[in-house]
């Protein structure tokens, strides 16, 4: 898909930020730049103490948020695996 078209929000108009939606436990919006900072852990594992044997596996699809007026835009059409997302996060990031 071209992401190039999506550059502002459909309802307020103000510009989208690119990143991923994290799917683990949960689901979570993570910016590029915070990408590798960001771990993600089912929270029942993690205040059982398992964490460490049971590591959870996260899916990451392109999703764009507008901070204005809250709108958060998903494509589930291809999930990414952490190293092909770390992968986009750097192109991201290219001038």
């Amino acid at each position: 898909m071209n992401y190039s078209c999506i550059k502002s929000c459909p309802q307020c108009k103000c510009s989208l930020e690119q990143g991923f939606a994290a799917k683990a436990a949960g689901l979570s919006f993570v910016a590029p730049e915070k990408f590798e900072h960001y771990i993600f852990l089912d929270e029942d594992i993690s205040k059982a103490g398992l964490k460490k044997f049971l590591p959870s596996n996260a899916e990451y699809y392109r999703s764009f948020l507008c901070r204005s007026c809250k709108l958060y835009i998903i494509d589930y059409s291809r999930t990414y695996s952490r190293s092909d997302a770390e992968d986009l996060v750097q192109k991201l990031q290219e001038p």
